[in-house]
């Protein structure tokens, strides 16, 4: 699920651009157009869900979640240069990206067994710090990460139709919680969820409105045989049972 994108032609000379959003858009394919309403399946998939007992893992994530971050402690560096891009647009409508807290992180997760079996799951290779990441993102009330695209032709630049990023929700829906692909509002999930998106090219963006934290899983890498077979097959009525 990942177009054709100009990402070589634009990777070549990122220092023509000032901003960062201005820079993605120019390699992304998607329509940006406000009057064409985005549907499911078009820039982004539910692939299944999660059954199990892994309510007890979610709820020690929030509590060991304690990495803070924001577009100054978050910087892209892509080949080692960090970009002050990042930071441009958001001060050019007037935020201050230094104060914008954004999601809390954890990279270790060894000591969650469940989480951990639902990423062996769904079968995304890769190396850990060199094309594999497995992190949680847990996104406490008021924190937000603005409208962006993803760059991540670094983990296959011979190919970025390899790479992938899977996200699991880890608790229900609650009013005021929210992603947003494309100009998509996705909501009410459920725990478990699993969703894929055209990373290359899909602006998103997510908030968290409520009064709860949002606990997920991020999963970044290469697709395996079998990661393209559940990306094929998958669907809001796949039940993976752990």
């Amino acid at each position: 699920m990942i177009h054709k994108t100009n990402w070589q032609k634009t990777l070549q000379d990122p220092s023509k651009f000032k901003s960062n959003w201005d820079w993605t858009v120019a390699h992304s394919e998607y329509h940006f157009d406000d009057n064409i309403k985005d549907q499911e399946g078009e820039w982004f998939k539910v692939l299944g869900r999660f059954e199990g007992d892994f309510k007890e893992e979610s709820d020690r994530l929030i509590k060991e979640s304690k990495k803070a971050i924001n577009w100054e402690t978050r910087k892209y560096s892509y080949k080692n240069e960090v970009s002050p891009m990042l930071e441009y647009d958001i001060a050019q409508g007037g935020g201050d990206p230094k104060k914008l807290m954004l999601t809390n992180m954890t990279d270790d997760l060894a000591d969650y067994p469940m989480l951990t079996k639902m990423k062996d799951t769904l079968g995304v290779l890769g190396e850990v710090g060199v094309n594999f990441k497995f992190r949680s993102h847990v996104q406490l009330p008021g924190q937000m990460f603005n409208l962006h695209i993803d760059k991540l032709w670094d983990i296959c630049e011979e190919d970025p139709e390899q790479v992938c990023r899977i996200s699991i929700f880890l608790e229900d829906w609650r009013p005021g919680q929210f992603y947003m692909y494309g100009n998509h509002i996705y909501e009410r999930w459920k725990a478990g969820e699993a969703h894929i998106f055209d990373w290359a090219n899909v602006p998103h963006a997510t908030a968290n409105a409520s009064n709860y934290p949002r606990p997920s899983l991020q999963i970044t890498g290469l697709k395996s045989d079998l990661t393209r077979e559940i990306i094929a097959n998958g669907s809001r009525d796949v039940v993976w049972k752990i």
